[in-house]
């Protein structure tokens, strides 16, 4: 009930915004892609078409095209929040740490418009914050099943969005910087980065070598757009970050450092650090899907929870809440000075 009551805006969002007419978005762009690749061949071509396979599969064979994608990101939202809820009520998080991170990352209209107009990146997003929320509880508490869950997790968010490739492996690598349950013991540290990041690492190359065999090529359609014009985007995210809109970018890394100060982590400075660096990184590689807005504020909010420990004193609280106040506002300003929104807003009402 909980999980569908969660969907139900995005999903009347998601219905309301198909009405008005507006075509134009990641989701449609993908089932565009989707539509072209020849599945009736009897060779091995659309193998090198179809990565990431995940959405790329969805996106051609779920039927409803864009309007369906979007429905299905809504549900996956309402899905994912209860997770988040169940996450930190399991810590014991006051009820007013909960509401404010719970506000300053659902009611906002970056996820609204991930949840149900970029599917594929919102998917990977999700399944990569899955995989965050576990990777406390393997590294810092020792819980093995923990890092299965979040091998796997890591491994369906490459196999879904491009962009992942890039932030789960800086998460994979700056994972050995946490607090480690075993620290001391020789080797423990690299066993664990390798449990992370060995189910995504053994797909792609399953993925490498069977592209090799029947193309000649590994990854023949994921590198279609990689590495080219790399110089010319360098000079966009330079120019970007001199921006208003580009303060606005870097302001949920500034927070999610205040939140590890306050629960003594300094690890996690490395990794937000790191997957910010990485979600710079795609975009210079031309990973990063057009239409793609938010993914840095989600993901640090999602790193901000999955990082706030189960014991903490009143002080410590009522700083975080301040800090949750300030990721909500971020939030909002990300929202409203971002491009990509504001582009896709006004196509909304020119239908």
């Amino acid at each position: 009930m909980l999980r569908g009551l969660f969907s139900l805006p995005y999903i009347i969002f998601a219905i309301v915004v198909a009405a008005l007419g507006a075509d134009d978005s990641p989701n449609a762009t993908l089932v565009a892609r989707a539509t072209q690749i020849d599945w009736d061949r009897a060779d091995g071509q659309w193998l090198g078409e179809i990565f990431p396979p995940a959405s790329t599969l969805l996106a051609a064979f779920v039927p409803g095209g864009a309007l369906s994608l979007s429905i299905i990101g809504a549900i996956s939202a309402g899905i994912f929040l209860q997770k988040l809820v169940e996450i930190m009520v399991q810590r014991r998080f006051p009820r007013s740490t909960i509401v404010i991170l719970m506000l300053a990352l659902a009611g906002n209209p970056l996820f609204f418009y991930n949840a149900t107009q970029n599917f594929s990146a919102f998917l990977g997003l999700l399944l990569f914050g899955l995989g965050l929320s576990h990777i406390v509880r393997f590294v810092t508490w020792g819980n093995t099943e923990s890092g299965f869950r979040v091998g796997l997790y890591f491994m369906v968010a490459v196999l879904t969005d491009v962009t992942a490739l890039v932030y789960v492996t800086a998460a994979a690598i700056s994972a050995p910087f946490l607090r480690h349950r075993r620290d001391g013991e020789v080797g423990a540290r690299r066993a664990n980065a390798l449990v992370i990041l060995y189910p995504a690492a053994s797909a792609l190359i399953s993925l490498s070598v069977l592209n090799t065999l029947f193309l000649g090529r590994p990854f023949a359609g994921a590198t279609r757009e990689a590495f080219t014009g790399f110089g010319d985007r360098m000079i966009v995210v330079l120019e970007f970050f001199t921006s208003f809109e580009g303060l606005w970018v870097i302001a949920p890394v500034i927070s999610s450092w205040l939140i590890a100060v306050i629960v003594r982590r300094p690890g996690a400075i490395f990794i937000s650090t790191l997957v910010f660096a990485a979600f710079i990184l795609g975009f210079t590689l031309g990973l990063l899907p057009d239409g793609s807005t938010g993914n840095i504020f989600i993901t640090m909010t999602l790193l901000a929870i999955a990082l706030i420990p189960t014991a903490r004193s009143t002080r410590g609280t009522l700083m975080i809440d301040v800090v949750g106040m300030f990721q909500l506002a971020i939030g909002w300003a990300a929202a409203l000075t971002s491009t990509t929104l504001a582009v896709w807003a006004t196509q909304i009402l020119g239908a």
